[in-house]
């Protein structure tokens, strides 16, 4: 089934936590999310983009607030919204509480159940707001959160992380996420590729992912190119190796791959990695794999739903 279009309407007082948790969240799930700040153009009449980009969604997602309530412009989407469906009863209009504020009486008569989302601990009201939208997270959302916000507060500081996600947990969406803003240079290898199979192409697949595109000798002047090419940018490379169970199946990768990588890391601080996997990546190698050992690694638990 095709995501379902959804329309976020919001007071720019709540913009940060629309921005950087609903949004990111409602994404995730499986919604496509229209929101004024990625779509509206300048040079255009702001009422008429409004009106066109609500038109265009199948659901309305109403941030409710004294200041949402307050705003001509948010009065305005939100009586466009109960116009479609002013009894609540098709599901269309998603009414979600973020600051306590008396609803109005086109909300509070028909008297429909709406997310009580002050507190975005509460993974019952998140479990509303999704079920609203036909989403699925494959995880409570305060738990796809917190382990968002703590890989990427590890990324900030470039301190490399092992992303481990339990099964039915869509991840994708998680990492693509954190390549917003200050990590917008994170690069991202899948190890599903065909490209990656080797060692040479995924050395030549991390080099391509921090802007340093060389052509990558076999072994072992790989790994020298490798060297050479971190040392020559300006500042250490993020990248993040996807699906990394597969690294363990992959005897072609070679001990020196992950020594070199071992380097690169702790001693000459040339990269920072995200390693997502299924279990933690310690586990899938063997003892005595240079790899295997304390890495200054931190370890983030992303469990699906049990």
């Amino acid at each position: 089934m095709p995501p379902r279009k959804v329309f976020v309407s919001y007071s720019h007082r709540q913009e940060d936590w629309v921005v950087d948790r609903l949004v990111p969240v409602l994404r995730a799930g499986g919604a496509e999310v229209l929101i004024d700040r990625e779509i509206f153009g300048v040079g255009r009449s702001v009422l008429g983009q409004m009106d066109e980009t609500q038109d265009r969604a199948e659901v309305q997602v109403l941030v409710l607030s004294p200041e949402y309530l307050a705003s001509p412009m948010c009065r305005h989407e939100l009586d466009r919204a109960v116009a479609l469906d002013p009894k609540f009863e098709h599901g269309v209009v998603v009414p979600v509480l973020r600051v306590p504020t008396p609803l109005p009486d086109s909300i509070s008569k028909p008297n429909p159940l709406y997310a009580d989302l002050a507190d975005d601990e509460n993974s019952s009201a998140w479990d509303l707001v999704l079920r609203g939208l036909k989403a699925d997270l494959g995880t409570d959302a305060p738990a796809w959160l917190t382990a968002r916000d703590e890989v990427r507060r590890s990324l900030r500081r470039d301190q490399s992380v092992n992303l481990v996600v339990g099964r039915g947990v869509d991840w994708r969406p998680l990492v693509k996420d954190l390549r917003r803003g200050e990590l917008a240079d994170l690069g991202l290898v899948d190890l599903e590729r065909p490209q990656a199979a080797s060692r040479r192409g995924l050395i030549e697949e991390i080099l391509a992912e921090l802007g340093a595109p060389v052509v990558v000798p076999g072994p072992p002047e790989d790994l020298v190119t490798f060297g050479r090419a971190l040392q020559a940018r300006k500042t250490p490379g993020r990248i993040a190796l996807l699906c990394f169970d597969l690294a363990a199946r992959r005897d072609s990768y070679g001990l020196d791959l992950f020594a070199s990588l071992r380097y690169l890391i702790t001693e000459a601080r040339l990269l920072t990695l995200l390693v997502q996997s299924r279990v933690p990546f310690a586990m899938l190698l063997p003892d005595g794999h240079p790899m295997s050992s304390a890495m200054g690694f931190e370890t983030v638990f992303l469990r699906g739903r049990r």
